[in-house]
């Protein structure tokens, strides 16, 4: 993965040039300060980032993100020096730091569980992990954590990941969902919300449920350079995204706005029940860090997948620093 994460590099840093993300000038203490940034396949898990962007002048911050369908090509980009924070699974950070791509630092965790499950149709004869074997499965992208998951999954069940299956890359979650259901794969990763309405409209059942298992799958990362000569912008987003995570939990009217805001299809039932579940797993504990522990749980994970390997896994001290929070 880290060669394919090359590759990536090769073929898109050229047309780097071309992205329009803003330039974040000099910020004044009596402006808000200009955060840019690229988040990787927003979902449900996602939301306080959502928050953040539409309340962020309360923190003294004017957000502006670009997201990417799959963490491969998010890494790139702001591999190839393209805004001030990247949100994606930690597997991205490591990969900068195992191949030297990026001199970066991790300051934060927002969504703290795997979050993806693997399903297949209600009628297919696949049930377990082993039984994919010659099956066609949907992930979001290559070099997602998606990917890393299922090449995970995959290794522990005794199967080759770039052999005994075929990984298709299909974007977003909704491509996902659609694909699963329509054939285009045999078997797709999903999250919510459009898991549980896969699940509910009786097309698919989970094979490999994994929404639970702890790892920091939305991570802040920054540049080491850039965090040396701007801290308080750092700080400042840190402690803005501890405190939306602090609302979330205590301010139920704001959380439930905020999710109607981004998904305003749902209804508000259902946007409650993911909240509650969002509270419980997704975002727990809420204070918006990366601690030793779930550190420990991301290796096993990382190095399991084939990844990375243990000798090239940085350590939590070099890789994780914890801002004090503007």
């Amino acid at each position: 993965m880290i060669k394919q994460f090359i590759r990536q590099i090769t073929a898109i840093v050229l047309s780097i040039a071309t992205l329009t993300l803003p330039v974040v000038a000099g910020a004044q203490d009596t402006k808000p300060l200009r955060i840019t940034l690229i988040e990787a396949t927003p979902a449900f898990h996602s939301l306080p980032v959502f928050a953040l962007k539409q309340v962020g002048k309360e923190y003294g911050l004017e957000v502006e993100n670009l997201q990417i369908e799959g963490g491969g090509e998010a890494g790139v980009i702001f591999a190839g020096g393209q805004a001030d924070i990247m949100m994606s699974g930690f597997d991205k950070p490591v990969a900068f730091a195992a191949q030297g791509f990026v001199d970066a630092k991790v300051f934060g965790a927002v969504l703290k569980s795997m979050n993806w499950s693997l399903v297949a149709p209600t009628k297919s004869a696949i049930r377990t992990i082993a039984d994919l074997k010659g099956k066609s499965i949907g992930i979001s992208g290559a070099g997602s954590s998606s990917d890393m998951l299922m090449r995970w999954a995959l290794r522990k069940a005794g199967l080759d990941p770039d052999r005994d299956v075929t990984l298709i890359a299909l974007g977003s979650v909704a491509n996902l969902a659609s694909g699963v259901e329509n054939g285009r794969v045999e078997a797709a990763m999903l999250v919510r919300p459009f898991l549980t309405k896969a699940i509910d409209s009786g097309a698919v059942r989970v094979v490999g449920d994994w929404e639970a298992l702890p790892y920091p799958n939305l991570v802040s990362i920054v540049r080491t350079r850039d965090l040396k000569v701007n801290p308080e912008k750092f700080n400042r987003f840190q402690a803005a995204m501890r405190d939306i995570l602090k609302r979330f939990q205590n301010d139920r009217p704001f959380a439930l706005r905020m999710a109607k805001l981004s998904y305003p299809n749902e209804t508000d039932g259902n946007l409650a029940a993911q909240l509650d579940f969002a509270l419980k797993v997704y975002w727990s504990p809420l204070n918006g860090d990366l601690d030793r522990d779930l550190y420990d749980r991301a290796v096993d994970v990382l190095v399991g997948s084939g990844m990375v390997t243990k000798d090239k896994m940085p350590s939590f001290e070099t890789l994780i620093v914890r801002l004090p929070g503007g």
